[in-house]
């Protein structure tokens, strides 16, 4: 029987290797609010929830309501709370400019985005997971 682009006609090719471990990943956004959206009144005029702003930052890299926070003084926080050695730690610092994004493998999750939002709140960030 030939082989056609790895698989049998009628084969159905998988991905899923069972053999090998499947990490899952998880992403926290944070930022901080623009000025047309830095009060509630403001908010609730404008019918916005994090989870809409969370979708298109992940649509477009960007939304309204994210005004430029003071991420690299956040990145130092972030950095000297777990230390600066990306390799060494659980997660991935994404620097976006006027907010960032960590990214961070499931197995670390409850432990770990607590600490960081946390650390997002002393400079006035929100934070919102993707």
């Amino acid at each position: 029987m030939a082989v056609i682009g790895g698989k049998r006609p009628g084969e159905t090719l998988c991905c899923f290797d069972p053999a090998r471990e499947v990490i899952v990943t998880g992403n926290l956004l944070l930022w901080s609010w623009s000025a047309d959206y830095d009060t509630a009144t403001k908010r609730r005029k404008k019918a916005v929830k994090f989870a809409d702003i969370t979708s298109q930052f992940v649509k477009s890299g960007d939304h309204p309501a994210i005004g430029a926070g003071n991420i690299i003084a956040f990145r130092e926080a972030v950095d000297r709370e777990f230390g600066s050695d990306e390799d060494n730690r659980p997660f991935v610092f994404y620097d976006h400019g006027k907010c960032a994004v960590v990214n961070y493998p499931s197995a670390v999750r409850f432990e770990l985005v607590p600490k960081i939002a946390g650390v997002g709140r002393r400079f006035g960030l929100n934070a919102s997971e993707f």
